[in-house]
Order: C-alpha cells, then sequence, then structure tokens
C-alpha cells in the first residue's frame, strides 16, 4: 500500500488494512501481508494492526523490453 505524503498520520491505511482482514477472516482465511524490508514504518504499522513477520522474502522486478 502506498499512501501520499499529505495523506500519512490519519489513520487510513490502518482503517483499509483492517477492514480487508475481517473480511478475510470472516471467509475463515487467514489475512498476510508482504512487505519489502526497507518499508520498517510499514512493518511496524501492521504489527500494531495484529501482523507478524513469519518468513524473510526477496521480491525481485524485471523488466523486459
Amino acid at each position: 500500500m502506498c499512501t501520499a505524503p499529505e495523506a500519512r498520520g490519519r489513520g487510513h491505511a490502518a482503517c483499509l488494512v483492517s477492514a480487508l482482514a475481517a473480511r478475510i477472516a470472516a471467509r475463515g482465511e487467514r489475512p498476510f501481508l508482504h512487505v519489502a524490508e526497507e518499508g520498517a514504518g510499514a512493518t511496524a504499522r501492521y504489527e500494531r494492526l495484529g501482523f507478524e513477520t513469519r518468513k524473510h522474502v526477496t521480491f525481485r522486478g524485471f523488466r523486459t523490453p
């Protein structure tokens, strides 16, 4: 999730992630996220929402001509 700098700190991301996680859990499924390691702020935010780190993964991006 990306939040515009001028909209940060208003709780929009927390509200959206919480609502989506609740809908996923209501279906009997387990919500999860992938967060880039550079996203320390995002990781802390998601931990406050109850998520926890299970595994470190490497993201790769490729461009084709």
